[in-house]
């Protein structure tokens, strides 16, 4: 039983390092030729890359530091090391670059109500400003009073869980209607999504419970 504990114990922070779905619309958006075949040897190719990124440094992270590695591997080093400190500033480049992305598609999904009956530039304008100021302004507060990251990670992995699964096994059982296949394969990837949403849907609300129940214990 602490085997399979322990196992999922770690799918929120999996699901923290590759929540980039939102990201995938964005390119999607943005091809040229958006083919369905396209996008998703682009997705997998991203998340093959990050997959070899992010294992490397747990790896290396615990063989270096073993159970006292921190849950931010970069603080478990030496503030000196010259390295560390070029890793760190190339981290923060990492996020300067994909905060603007993640910002503006979770701004459009507030703005687009918001704009449904009134559209004038001025109107939109306001909108969409008082919008980054305020995601700005919690992004902020969050990182200045949360101490240890690893609760955001539990709660923020816990929740993307749901939407690494469950949407896109609905987006597949979707795109299955308009893309033309054979009816086996059509049939095949539509199970795919099915079960895929369920077993997003049970990982969902098992990690997201556990790290619920973890920061109140921790509090």
């Amino acid at each position: 039983m602490g085997f399979w504990a322990s196992i999922f114990n770690v799918i929120p922070t999996i699901c923290f390092g590759f929540q980039c779905h939102e990201c995938c619309v964005a390119v999607y958006s943005s091809l040229g030729n958006k083919k369905l075949s396209n996008w998703v040897i682009i997705s997998l190719l991203s998340m093959f890359i990050c997959l070899v990124i992010y294992t490397l440094t747990g790896i290396y992270g615990y063989l270096t530091f073993g159970r006292n590695v921190a849950a931010d591997v970069l603080m478990s080093y030496s503030g000196d090391d010259v390295l560390m400190i070029i890793a760190r500033l190339l981290f923060g480049v990492s996020i300067i670059t994909i905060y603007p992305i993640a910002l503006l598609l979770g701004r459009l999904v507030i703005q687009d109500p918001l704009l449904r009956h009134r559209e004038t530039e001025s109107y939109e304008t306001c909108i969409r400003v008082a919008l980054t100021a305020v995601w700005i302004i919690i992004t902020l507060l969050i990182a200045l009073f949360v101490p240890d990251i690893s609760k955001v990670i539990s709660i923020i992995g816990g929740i993307s869980a749901f939407f690494i699964f469950v949407f896109p096994g609905l987006c597949l059982i979707f795109a299955m209607q308009s893309q033309p296949m054979s009816a086996r394969l059509r049939w095949i990837l539509i199970a795919w999504g099915m079960i895929t949403i369920l077993c997003g849907t049970f990982i969902f609300g098992q990690s997201t419970f556990f790290a619920i129940m973890q920061v109140f214990h921790k509090l």
